[in-house]
């Protein structure tokens, strides 16, 4: 019986092992959705116990804060000319996302939500706080 000798000169080609985990890098970077998380208003948003996630981009941003001030996409506007800001939803299928401070009176939520619904929007994402 004969005895193999081990080959101390193996050595093993990981070139392509380094090329599919850059591929994968790049899909993973691709794949992942980058989301605005941090907002210009300092709002305390109420908190809940779930949390969901948006599969598309807003169309716009609607904040109003625990003063009552509305801001459109960021800028701050007067409550009368939001009806001439926000556009009409042609396709029903526009996003909107509405940051309520939980301090903020409830009137101006329901000016805002009766506002959109009126343009048409049926998603209207309320940002909160996971607990």
């Amino acid at each position: 019986m004969k005895l193999r000798k081990s080959n101390s000169n193996s050595d093993i080609d990981i070139s392509s092992l380094i090329d599919v985990l850059f591929i994968l890098l790049i899909f993973l970077m691709l794949a992942v959705r980058f989301t605005e998380t941090t907002s210009t208003l300092q709002l305390d948003l109420p908190k809940t116990q779930t949390d969901s996630i948006g599969e598309e981009s807003p169309k716009f941003k609607i904040q109003i804060n625990h003063l009552g001030i509305i801001y459109f996409d960021g800028k701050e506007i007067v409550k009368d000319s939001l009806t001439v800001l926000v556009p009409e939803n042609e396709d029903g299928k526009s996003r909107v996302v509405l940051e309520v401070d939980k301090k903020a009176e409830f009137a101006s939520f329901v000016l805002v939500t009766d506002l959109l619904k009126s343009k048409g929007y049926q998603k209207i994402d309320i940002v909160t706080l996971k607990d």
